[in-house]
């Protein structure tokens, strides 16, 4: 399989540091959940990978070879963000034709395929689609390049609430049949959590945590009950935050060597999914004092 790395990402804009020697690796046959909060660097990172962006230092790598100014290697690669490459005239079956006319492994046929699940009018302008179309198309054109490694940042802007639930179950087949790495860069953390099997988390310009999605979620629990009772059980573990209400209070804590038999009648075992997780240790709800 596949392997794309990057080493030492360095970023600044001016006197503000965006990326301080970042460091990942995506493998083929895996996707991805690139999570942080905004600012965090995430879509400057992808911009980077794609060489849409300039770094001030670090190296990027498909296997072992330095992709800058590689074409063929850069084939590899597709991304669809917010970023209109095209002018707004242009018409969307006019488009397909030019990315297929790109991408050796690009599938017309599926594409339009999709265009029609869509509802997408392949007639219509650029700027004639909504906001939602137009991630739509965008979405359409990564699904069906056919890439070996796929970005996908901020894929469900101004997507209604039924067609984001058609590009889930269109994204999880796709993942099922094809050996293309997908990377998903989302706020919507708690609608891919099923989808990715490794997360990295972006923050303060580094690598804040990564690692198999189940596996980190695992680490992690949380109880709930009288404030006292919860005090007296955290007594002595690693507590992320706890938040409280009137007589209760609900506090998460790293599970290590924990037990549900560990916790008290009194108490209330929760998991934590990865949008609490990720809020939690992001700082979205420090811990009282």
């Amino acid at each position: 399989m596949s392997e794309l790395l990057v080493a030492n990402i360095k970023k600044r804009y001016g006197k503000k540091t965006i990326l301080d020697g970042v460091t990942a690796k995506f493998e083929q046959g895996h996707s991805y959940g690139l999570l942080g909060r905004n600012g965090a660097g995430k879509s400057t990172l992808i911009n980077i990978i794609m060489q849409r962006c300039k770094r001030d230092d670090g190296a990027i790598t498909l296997d072992g070879q330095i992709m800058d100014n590689n074409d063929r290697l850069m084939s590899r690669l597709f991304c669809m963000n917010d970023s209109t490459l095209y002018p707004s005239n242009f018409r969307v079956n006019t488009i397909f034709s030019i990315t297929n006319s790109m991408y050796e492994n690009f599938d017309i046929d599926y594409a339009k395929n999709l265009a029609d699940m869509f509802g997408l009018d392949l007639k219509k302008r650029l700027k004639q689609l909504s906001t939602g179309y137009n991630t739509i198309y965008k979405v359409i054109l990564a699904l069906s390049s056919n890439a070996d490694f796929v970005f996908l940042d901020e894929p469900v802007l101004g997507i209604d609430v039924n067609q984001r639930e058609l590009f889930y179950k269109t994204l999880a087949r796709k993942m099922s049949e094809e050996r293309s790495c997908f990377i998903i860069s989302t706020h919507i953390i708690e609608e891919i959590q099923n989808l990715i099997d490794r997360t990295l988390i972006l923050h303060d310009g580094k690598i804040f945590l990564e690692g198999d999605t189940e596996a980190l979620m695992s680490n992690y629990a949380a109880v709930s009950g009288k404030a006292d009772a919860v005090d007296e059980f955290t007594s002595g573990r690693k507590v992320i935050c706890t938040e409280t209400m009137g007589a209760f209070k609900k506090a998460v804590f790293e599970a290590e060597n924990f037990t549900e038999n560990d916790i008290p009648s009194q108490l209330t075992l929760d998991t934590v999914n990865l949008q609490q997780l990720f809020y939690y240790l992001t700082g979205g709800a420090p811990e009282e004092k």
